[in-house]
Order: C-alpha cells, then sequence, then structure tokens
C-alpha cells in the first residue's frame, strides 16, 4: 500500500479512528505487503477495542484518571490524579489512558492552574447519568510498542462536587 493510499484511508475514515495513529506506525506496518482491508480491519478493531474500553469505564462504580467532575456550575475538567489520602487534582492539561480492563491513568500536567477549585475529596464526589466526550489513548490492537498509540474520545463519566473539603486523616 502506498503512502497516498495510507493518507487517503484515514481521510475518508468516518469513525475519527484514523487520524489518531502515528502516520509512522501505519507506514511501517502498511507500506509493505498489506492491503487496504488490512489497514480497514485495523481502523475497525481499534474502534471495537475503544468501544469496549468505554463500556467497562462507564460501569465503573468509583471516579477513576480521565473521568470528569463538575467542580463549579458549567466548569468542569478531568480527574488527574487520585491520592492515597483520597484526595484528588482536576487538570484539563492531560493525556488518559485506557485499558482494556476498565482502568484508567492520566499523565502530563496533572496540575492545572487554570482550574480553580478548594480541596476534592472522593466522598464529595457524587455519579450523575451523565458522559462528556474526553481524548484518550490505547495501544493499537492492545499491543504496546513504539508508535502504537491511537488517540480517540470517548464518552467518560462526569461526577458532580457536593462537598470540596479533605481532611487530613492524623
Amino acid at each position: 500500500m502506498t503512502y497516498d493510499t495510507i493518507i487517503k484511508t484515514i481521510k475518508e475514515d468516518k469513525t475519527g479512528v484514523a487520524k489518531g495513529y502515528s502516520v509512522s506506525f501505519l507506514q511501517e506496518e502498511f507500506m509493505y505487503m498489506k492491503p487496504q482491508e488490512d489497514l480497514t480491519s485495523l481502523i475497525a478493531g481499534d474502534l471495537s477495542l475503544f468501544m469496549e474500553i468505554e463500556k467497562e469505564l462507564l460501569n465503573n462504580s468509583k471516579p477513576q484518571e480521565g473521568d470528569f467532575v463538575e467542580y463549579e456550575k458549567g466548569k468542569f475538567a478531568r480527574i488527574s490524579r487520585l491520592h492515597k489520602d483520597e484526595s484528588i487534582q482536576l487538570s484539563n492539561k492531560i493525556g488518559v489512558y485506557v485499558s482494556k480492563h476498565g482502568t484508567s491513568q492520566a499523565s502530563g500536567c496533572t496540575w492545572d492552574p487554570n482550574v480553580e477549585h478548594k480541596n476534592i475529596n472522593i466522598s464529595g464526589l457524587v455519579a450523575t447519568t451523565e458522559t462528556r466526550k474526553g481524548e484518550c489513548w490505547t495501544f493499537s490492537q492492545n499491543l504496546s510498542g513504539k508508535d502504537r498509540g491511537v488517540y480517540f474520545k470517548i464518552d467518560f463519566k462526569i461526577w458532580n462536587l457536593v462537598k470540596t473539603t479533605c481532611e487530613k486523616k492524623v
């Protein structure tokens, strides 16, 4: 498959998954001896993987890194860190890795100076039935390796903040 065919396939993909691949990964995988149908199958398989991950994450009963918190009326940020003392940090400057086993992990800037909130504890959050699209990534075909990360937006839970104080345990 040629470079132009790879780019054409990315542009024509209606799911949005194809735009989340590293082009160098696709070149390595598909430039030689693999037909375009294999790339189309890869895209469909990774879309299915993201849908499976999304379902697992939405079934979690506890806040996860990457979930959204409405920390003030109309203001949302993502959970960037869950600390051992059950306090949390919020940020809109994180990358979120999601896995097939319903887990997520934030990375990058876990503290965001643009998100102003008081101390938040997990016990101060209440789950809603609402969701919000958030960017995340996983390894294509669930196989780790160089340039195998693929980015996509899936639904994450929204939690409402009902109590803001974190009390330190002595």
